[in-house]
Formats: structure tokens, sequence, C-alpha cells
């Protein structure tokens, strides 16, 4: 016997315990351990917990024995609830643990009450979800009333006030227009409601049925105790009944399967899904189903759910076409996003979702569609919408992947309008627009950005200002006193950082120049010995002895109050 295991026997023995069995699996070990500690912490004895809440003397000597794990949290909550009114209460770190571990003990001792308890869990939070989805309803139905009743009053008032109608006719008008409005926009809002209260009841009735599912079928347990072996049950039996309307509810059921760890059964559903589900035109069901198939492995029930819904799909939003075309081919199912892929770039609407285009134009290009991509590309280098800066990063790489030519078109409309304020975004664009040749633009570009992009990290501030000293040496001076007085006034060590990433990057002669600017703009209020030790690994002595002249005044001030305040040799303080 280890050193370390007769620590452990003789502190079970200690507590009044045997030593657990080494039979015990290393989960319901790990378990049966921190319980005794929460026993012995919680100073009880069995013959008194027994006598004072309704388990019996056996069933606790085998729960601290390993023998048996509880099917739900009822002991441990119990035995923390003693330990907090002894003033010993735990935090919810330590709770979350404890869970963690009951539940790893679950699954390994009773497998089939650790699906329950987790079907049980999710059954839960959706009858939470329906609740607040009541609530919400209800306060809408309330403003919808008072809205209502307000637009029955103004009813009334016009017809008392007809006399005056002339002059109060516009107000009025206006008030009933922005109230039906409201009310408009309040129906709408609450029909969402009461679909969402409709989904939230379907997918309660489906966890009872999973959960009904799970209880009916024989305990593994139960059955090794009484007939040793019971033989393997058909998993296509136990959800044959199981209701799938459409792919939304049998998307949800498959997840609820794979995450209770019953594969056999998910396996069995997915393809009854593939082959019963109604086929649904809306790309968002038709690519959630396709996840969850592929989630699960279900490669073949993936390929027969795209051939029944491929030949109907019509596709006008391109970030739902990429996203659906993207599931297509990881579902082993390439043929069929080529096919989808004629009609999608047909019918697809480029004018505002410009980095849905960009993704939809990178799908295209992993499909091997090289015209249908050149046509795509071509159109939305001249139709997509600039303005956001990120998207349209994003599209011009993709462009430039496809036909440069392109992304000159799209850089010409975009360099004039596009939101020059991220630095992350304008230094990504600045590198793909001089990477087209285009000096001219990038000079534009950089003179747009310059003066109004909001100075950030450091790292990103120097990949800038290399950028911008390849494009034009004056404008990174610029950039270079901007930087200097945002970047010392909210973060000082910040131009420690930039100095030495320019210095890393080999941009000595940048780094030299806003060292200068530095040493000039800084406030001696603060400690300079990072500033003194970036100086000195440039070998800038001149500006060190600059900084040292500088800050003299500063630090006899200083002196002086310290004296003035303290008092000097044989001096009183005041």
């Amino acid at each position: 016997m280890t050193e370390l295991a007769l620590r452990q026997s003789a502190a079970c023995d200690a507590s009044g315990f045997a030593p657990l069995s080494p039979d015990l699996s290393p989960e319901i070990a790990v378990w049966t351990r921190e319980l005794r500690t929460i026993w012995t912490a919680a100073g009880m004895t069995i013959n008194r917990f027994a006598a004072r809440y309704p388990v019996d003397k056996g069933t606790l000597s085998r729960y601290l024995n390993g023998k048996r794990v509880a099917r739900d949290l009822w002991f441990l909550n119990t035995l923390l609830a003693i330990q907090a009114e002894q003033g010993k209460e735990v935090s919810q770190e330590v709770r979350d643990h404890l869970t963690e571990l009951h539940l790893g003990a679950l699954k390994v001792a009773h497998p089939q009450q650790y699906q329950v308890r987790v079907v049980s869990d999710a059954l839960e939070l959706a009858q939470v979800g329906q609740r607040e989805a009541e609530r919400y309803a209800h306060a809408l139905e309330e403003q919808l009333a008072d809205r209502i009743r307000q637009i029955e009053e103004l009813s009334d008032q016009h017809s008392q006030l007809r006399a005056a109608w002339d002059v109060d006719r516009a107000a009025m008008e206006a008030e009933k227009d922005r109230l039906e409005q409201e009310v408009a926009d309040l129906e709408h809002r609450l029909r969402q409601a009461h679909e969402r209260i409709a989904q939230t009841e379907h997918r309660c009735r489906h966890l009872e049925d999973m959960l009904g599912h799970l209880q009916d079928e024989p305990s593994g347990e139960r059955a090794d105790s009484t007939h040793g072996d019971t033989g393997a049950r058909d998993p296509a039996g136990s959800i044959s009944d199981l209701p799938l309307a459409n792919p939304v509810t049998a998307a949800e059921m498959l997840g609820a399967f794979r995450k209770a760890h019953a594969t056999p059964q998910a396996l069995a559903l997915a393809v009854r899904a593939a082959n019963e589900v109604s086929v649904s035109t809306d790309p968002g069901d038709v690519t959630r189903l396709l996840e969850e198939l592929r989630a699960l492995g279900a490669y073949d029930a993936a390929r027969t759910w795209a051939e029944r819904v491929v030949p109907v799909m019509h596709v006008t939003a391109p970030g739902e076409a990429a996203r659906l075309l993207a599931e297509l081919r990881q579902a082993g199912a390439p043929d069929l996003a080529s096919e989808l892929a004629g009609r999608v770039v047909a019918e697809v609407s480029l004018t505002t979702d410009t980095d849905g285009v960009a993704r939809l134009l990178g799908e295209l290009r992993q499909l091997g569609v090289s015209e249908l991509a050149n046509t795509l590309a071509e159109w939305a280098a001249r139709k997509v919408e600039v303005s956001d800066s990120w998207s349209v990063v994003r599209t011009l790489v993709e462009l430039r992947y496809l036909q440069p030519r392109f992304a000159e078109t799209l850089a010409e409309r975009a360099v004039p309008d596009v939101n020059a304020t991220n630095a992350y975004d304008m230094l990504q664009m600045l590198r793909e627009v001089r990477m087209m040749k285009g000096g001219a633009l990038a000079r534009q570009l950089a003179e747009r950005a310059v003066p109004s992009v909001d100075i950030a990290s450091a790292f990103s501030m120097a990949q800038m200002l290399l950028e911008v000293q390849n494009i034009d040496p004056r404008l990174a001076l610029i950039l270079a006193e901007r930087t200097v007085v945002t970047v010392h006034r909210t973060n000082p060590s910040g131009i420690v950082e930039i100095l030495f990433e320019l210095r890393w990057t080999g941009a000595h002669d940048m780094a030299r120049t806003l060292a200068e600017r530095a040493v000039r703009a800084f406030e001696f209020t603060g400690d300079t010995k990072g500033l003194r030790e970036a100086l000195s690994a440039m070998g800038a002595d001149d500006l060190i002895e600059e900084l040292s002249r500088r800050r003299v005044p500063s630090e006899a001030k200083a002196t002086h109050l310290a004296v003035d305040v303290l008092g000097g040799p044989g001096q009183e303080p005041r």
C-alpha cells in the first residue's frame, strides 16, 4: 500500500468511515471522498440524520461508502444547508464544483438516471422560458390595450372638436398616425411573443416525450441484478412515435438526444428526420437541421435531407446563402451546393449585407465554381454598400483572390465614403489598396484616416504608422503627433510599447521621430523610467539628457515641497 493510500485510510478511520473499495471508478471515488468531507464538516451522525430527515440509515451508509449515488441533489443540498446554519456556508463556485462531481459519478454509476437528469434539467429551463414569454406577452397586451384606448380617446376628441378642425388637424393626424404605428408594432411583437410561447410549449412537449421514453426504458442496473443480461434494445423503436413537425423541431430533438449522450436514439431519429420532416423553403431552418445532422456525424442522413430540399430552395440573403452552401459542402454534398450556387447568384440581393456578400464570395471560391464567383464578384464590386470598413476589407480580399480588377473597382467606390475611424480596419484596408499598386487611392485613404482614426492599441498604431510611412512620410508624422498626444494622455506606457514595436519591425527612423515628439510632449508628473529604458535601447542618449534636463525643475520643486512639509535636518515638521 502506498504512503498516499495509508494517509487516506488513516483519515477515513479517524472520521469513522471504512476505507473506500478499490473497485470503485475514479469518478465515484472522488465524489464519495468529497461527500465524506462535507458530512464530517456538518457534524452529523447517521442515526441523527435518519431521525431528522426522510431517509433510512442503509441508504445513507451506501451513499457514504460509494456503493450508491443519489439520483438528485437533495442529499448534497441538505448537508450544505446544515453547514450554512452552523456559519460554514460554501461559495457558489464550490457548489458548482460539487454538482459537476455528482453528475460525473451519476453518469458512471447510473447512466439511465443520468440521462433522465439531463433531460429533466432541460425541461425545467424550457418551462422557465415559457413562463418568461407569457409574462412578456401579458405586458405587451397591456401596452396594446393602452394604445388602443388612447386612439379611441383621440377619435372622440376628433369628433368633438370638428369645428376647430383646420387648426388642430395636422397635429392630431400626426399623433394618430404615430399611435397607429405603435399599435402595429406592438401587435407584431405580440404575435412574435405568442409564437414564442407556442414554440416553448412545443419544446416542453417534446422534452416530456423524451423524458417519458428514457424513464420507460429498463434500467441497466435493475436488469443486471435480476436477469444478468437484458439484450440489446432497438433504438429506432424507442423514438418511432416522436413527432417531427418541421426542421427546427427535429434539430432541437436531435440536439437534446446528442447532449444527453443517447447516440443510438439520435442516429435513429436522424434517419427519420431526413426522410420524414416536411420540406421547408426557409434557408435558416434547412441549415439548422443540416448543422445538427453534421454535428451528430449522420452524413448519409444529411445527404438525404439535402437532396430533398435543394431543388426547392430560393435564397436572397447573401449571409444565409453562404451559411447554407458551407453546410452542404461540409456535410459531403458539394455537388448539391454547386447546383444551388447557380440559383443563389441569380437571385441574391447585393445592396445591404456587404459582409454576407464577402462570405458568399469566399464560399463560391471554396466550391470551385469560378464562373459563378466571377459573375457575383463583378456585380458586388459595383453594387455593395461601402460604409462599413471591416465588411469592405473582407470583400476586397475575396475580390483580389478572384479578379484584382474587381477589387480596384470596389476600392475606388469605397475610399471616399468608408468609415475611417477603426484603426485595425484602416490598417488592413491600406494594405489591400497598396497591394493593388493604387498609390493615389492609398494616399487618398490615408489622408482620410490619419486625422479621424481612433488611436487604438500600441501594436495596431505601430503597424499603422509603418503602413502610412510607406505611403506618405508627411502623413506618418501627423499620425505620430496624434498618437503621442492621445496615447500619452490615456496610457503613458503605450508610448513605450509603440517605440519597442517600431524598433522590432526595423523602423528605427520612425521610432526616433516618435521618441523626439514623446520627449517634448511628456508631462513630468509620473515615472519616466519606462521611457528612459526605451530611449536607452534605441541608443538615443541625447534624448535621455534632454529628458533629464527638462525634469530637473519638477524634481527640485518636489524636493522643496518635501522639506517644507516634513522638515529639514534639525527642524520640526510643519
